[in-house]
């Protein structure tokens, strides 16, 4: 079997999406987790149980390449209203936590 450079070039990019992916998808979870104890410690119900994205771009911090990723998410506060909420993150820090004002 001989592999070409081209094939290397492919194998590598290939793994190196998949890393990426996989990245990523270890984020939102992690942030999705962060978000339900922050609900939950406010008192808070979060709704649809997830969160997506609406922002990312690489940043430099410390001297490091991370990315900064911004997810939106819906909460209630008493069962009736739906009001949105942003958390945002770089790497795997959260930096910010926003709900919008709710009723109690």
């Amino acid at each position: 079997m001989n592999l070409t450079l081209l094939d290397v070039c492919l194998i590598f990019t290939f793994f190196c999406f998949s890393m990426l992916a996989w990245q990523h998808f270890k984020i939102r979870e992690y942030t999705l987790m962060r978000v339900k104890q922050q609900c939950s410690k406010l008192d808070l119900q979060m709704l649809d149980e997830s969160i997506y994205g609406s922002y990312w771009r690489p940043v430099i911090e410390r001297g490091q390449v991370k990315i900064k990723r911004r997810y939106q998410f819906y909460f209630t506060s008493t069962g009736e209203g739906r009001y949105q909420g942003e958390i945002e993150m770089i790497g795997m820090q959260q930096s910010h936590i926003h709900f919008d004002p709710h009723a109690m």
